[in-house]
């Protein structure tokens, strides 16, 4: 914690900017009118305490004084500052922090009274402690700025935007301050709309979503106006109402030239499946008879309708559903049988040659109103979809790659997680920035470079130039699974005239979105498949640049639209990180059924369960190593182990799922399932059987614990997270047995920053013989925020214990055995659950 400053040193720091608080107050009270002098407080005008460490309990004492609480943010909101910097455990403290508020005359009266008693050095009030902290620690009072206003990626923006089309206006969205009074916040269109006339704009949509705090328009205002903003200049940088102005959240499909094949014998089912649909697509509207989807999809429409979308142009959606529902149709691999809910939230407008989220839409809004329609319904219709367990969520936005702060859209995700008991599957999106290398001199080097030092030099660039190729909002979600993808698909060869930048073996392809996530938490969580895509390259003084290109022989094979409007039954390859999603999206199906036919030997139905979302979450998440690629990258990137660790969690996440391994036991390997709800400062205890075949041996072991859960948030707080879950030992650390230790993965502590807590352990240590028989695994809970001390938090412990190598002793009857006399002799609190081998 930083050193707090004393009454006198802070009474010569800021005693003149209390003199102008002051002095406004004193001005309004007189009835002047300060709508011009956007540097002094007034009512309706957003007051910031800097302070240079966080004040516990703060949001309560600004609201007992008179003050409106807004939200609290960092002084920087860049992610740039955190792309190197070492792994710390907890969160930093020393940083400057901004309390925004909302003020009322009284109020701030009221602050200045207090102020002026702390700097007399008189004794702390009852009813103001918090205040003394806060004075100790204020480094400068002020309104909210233009500079705070105005996002910093809007320059770049608007002269991207006016340099395409230099005739149209400007799109720009506004998120409002969200106001506690619901009249305030019904008022707020008619602000918006008065804003939008004094610059000769137009609003073209609006939306208040209260659980998220968010309330927001889009707007259109000539180009002038909006090169203002450059200058912060301008009736929008000085709109006292308006938290922030920023660039049209868009999402844009790559412009898709496929080489169409003819589709192999694949007959759609007679009717569809009768089954309960549990997945759903929000995504581009798919062609519902494409031969390959035919009588598998169910479309409900709730902004976007089949109008919106001309047939030949469903490119996204339909390649989606035919990887959810088929895979890569290069593999072969049969079909799932449950019907696919799909909501269509992209459009294929005239004048484009892609699909997007509709361009007089907010997408936040169409998410929530997709969900909100299948879980409870809208408008006094019934729901949709609420037997809906995961949502493939394929579609980010193009204008915000993470920077520090929970976006709204992944603010949303999180919330319609908790709330609904989802899971929400989303890309971790596409960057396709060119990128500097080294060790080449010009293009002609480059192609006709040694192909495994070529892929040494490109991952070694790749990972310098992180910082421009983070991952897309909403990736950072917390309670989400975000995947990013592998350079992998069914096809071979490398078309001529091209470079394929990898060999197979498991790295991310050129365009994977790279992390961290939010609170530094581990993002992407996994890789899978996302297409092999061609490296192209310029050399431009002296500097050799790449960027990726899709080719129409290289990628995932999937249905596609026939532009030429002949028959359903055109194929077509594809890349990207939207394809690993939905890869596995339809691995979570598998899974589903899997764990639902598990439940149901104990007489429940997994669906209607508050943990169904988190067991699904840990079970995807379960069989993710890193693998060889690890090995890999451990020794390409510099740095100390902790950064080498971070670096390699930046593109792989986790690693890749091996889903076989915990879908199908053997005599050597057997995976336990616990789930439950579990409240702050409370431990769960489970003591995990030790095969006998693990003793007296030197055979490699191991041992994989995965916990997941989901937490509610506060979309107001820096911190955002309620609570904090994670697995521990009987001693609240990590050493759980000797029999096994630590492997190359993410820093232990990682998994304390997001919502999934994954640990391989491994070893060859002889153990000759057990006291007890069996090792301690705590799952303990803890409160971020004070908001959320009584929160139920459903969880899932998943635990595999196996052996490298084929033993006399079934593994897994012992431990089955071992485990059901538990449950015959005293039921535990929770059920453990093992998967039957088939």
């Amino acid at each position: 914690m930083p050193r707090a400053i004393s009454s006198q040193e802070q009474a010569t720091k800021l005693g003149n900017t209390f003199q102008r608080l002051e002095k406004s107050v004193a001005d309004l009270l007189g009835g002047a009118d300060l709508s011009a002098r956007p540097a002094e407080a007034s009512p309706d005008r957003a007051l910031v305490f800097e302070v240079i460490g966080p004040v516990a309990n703060f949001v309560q004492a600004a609201r007992n004084v008179g003050l409106e609480w807004l939200a609290e943010e960092y002084d920087s909101p860049s992610a740039e500052d955190d792309n190197d910097s070492e792994y710390i455990e907890e969160e930093s403290t020393s940083e400057t922090l901004l309390y925004v508020t909302m003020p009322s005359i009284a109020g701030l009266q009221r602050v200045l009274a207090l102020w002026n008693r702390f700097i007399r050095n008189e004794p702390k009030p009852s009813d103001g402690r918090e205040w003394w902290a806060l004075f100790g620690y204020l480094n400068n009072v002020r309104t909210w700025s233009a500079q705070d206003r105005v996002d910093p990626a809007v320059e770049a923006y608007v002269e991207r935007m006016l340099e395409r089309y230099p005739e149209r206006p400007v799109r720009l969205e506004l998120d409002l301050w969200f106001r506690e009074d619901e009249e305030l916040r019904a008022r707020a269109r008619d602000y918006v709309d008065a804003l939008m006339e004094s610059v000769s704009g137009r609003v073209l949509d609006f939306a208040t979503i209260p659980p998220i705090c968010y309330q927001a328009a889009l707007v259109e205002l000539p180009g002038y106006q909006a090169r203002m903003l450059r200058q912060y200049r301008g009736p929008l940088a000085d709109a006292d109402r308006v938290m922030r102005v920023k660039p049209q959240s868009l999402y844009l499909s790559g412009e898709r030239q496929p080489i169409p094949t003819t589709l192999d014998e694949r007959d759609p089912p007679d009717e569809p499946d009768n089954r309960r649909a549990i997945v759903a697509l929000l995504d581009g509207y798919p062609i519902q008879n494409h031969h390959l989807l035919a009588n598998r999809v169910d479309i409900e429409e709730v902004d976007v309708t089949g109008e919106m979308s001309p047939v030949a142009r469903r490119f996204h959606g339909t390649a989606m559903a035919s990887l959810i529902l088929h895979g890569d149709l290069g593999h072969g691999e049969p079909p799932t049988d449950r019907i696919l809910k799909i909501v269509p939230i992209l459009a294929a407008p005239q004048g484009l040659h892609q699909e997007c989220t509709p361009l007089e839409r907010l997408p936040v809004a169409m998410v929530y109103r997709a969900v909100t329609a299948l879980m409870e319904g809208l408008d006094g219709g019934p729901p949709l979809g609420n037997e809906v367990v995961i949502i493939n969520h394929s579609v980010c936005d193009q204008e915000a790659p993470f920077a520090r702060r929970a976006s709204p859209w992944a603010k949303l995700l999180d919330y319609l997680s908790h709330e609904h008991k989802l899971l929400f599957v989303v890309s971790a999106g596409n960057s396709n920035s060119p990128f500097e290398i080294d060790t080449y001199v010009d293009c002609d080097d480059f192609e006709n470079a040694d192909a495994i030092e070529r892929q040494l030099v490109l991952l070694r660039a790749i990972e310098r130039a992180k910082g421009t190729r983070l991952i897309l909002s909403p990736a950072e979600s917390i309670n989400s699974v975000t995947v990013g993808a592998i350079h992998e698909d069914s096809s071979t060869g490398c078309p001529a005239g091209h470079v394929d930048p990898f060999v197979p073996i498991g790295v991310t392809n050129l365009t994977s979105g790279v992390g961290l996530g939010f609170n530094r938490a581990i993002k992407p969580d996994l890789v899978e498949a996302g297409g092999r895509q061609m490296a192209m390259s310029e050399t431009a003084e002296g500097t050799v640049s790449v960027w990726a290109r899709e080719h129409g022989d290289a990628g995932q094979l999937t249905a596609i639209p026939d532009t030429n409007g002949g028959t359903n039954t055109k194929t077509g390859r594809s890349t990207g990180t939207s394809n690993a999603a939905a890869l596995v999206t339809r691995a979570a199906l598998k899974v589903a059924d899997v764990v639902e036919e598990l439940f149901s030997q104990d007489g429940q139905d997994w669906v209607r369960l508050p943990t169904r979302a988190v067991v699904l979450k840990a079970l995807l998440v379960h069989s993710c190593s890193w693998g060889s690629v690890g090995k890999l990258l451990n020794n390409l990137y510099n740095g100390n182990w902790q950064r080498k660790r971070e670096a390699i969690s930046r593109f792989l996440g986790y690693g890749r799922p091996d889903h076989s391994r915990i879908m199908r036991g053997d005599g050597s390997r057997i995976t336990l399932l616990a789930d439950d709800i579990i409240t702050p400062d409370l431990l769960h205890e489970y003591k995990i059987p030790i095969p006998r075949a693990m003793v007296g041996n030197r055979e490699l072991r191991r041992v994989t614990m995965t916990l997941a859960w989901s937490t509610p948030t506060d979309p107001g707080s820096r911190r955002y997270r309620g609570v904090l879950a994670e697995i521990v030992d009987r001693n609240g650390k990590r050493d759980f047995w000797d029999g096994v230790g630590s492997t190359l993965q993410p820093h232990p502590f990682a998994g304390r920053r997001g919502t999934l807590q994954h640990l391989v352990l491994e070893g060859k240590k002889l153990i000759r013989s057990l006291e007890e028989g069996a090792f301690f695994v705590g799952v303990q809970a803890r409160a971020d925020l004070p908001l959320f001390a009584a929160a139920k938090v459903p969880y899932a412990l998943a635990i595999t214990l196996e052996l490298a190598q084929p033993v006399r002793d079934d593994l897994f009857a012992d431990v089955e055995a071992r485990v059901r006399l538990k449950q015959r002799a005293a039921r535990p609190r929770t059920p453990i659950r093992l998967r039957t081998r088939s």
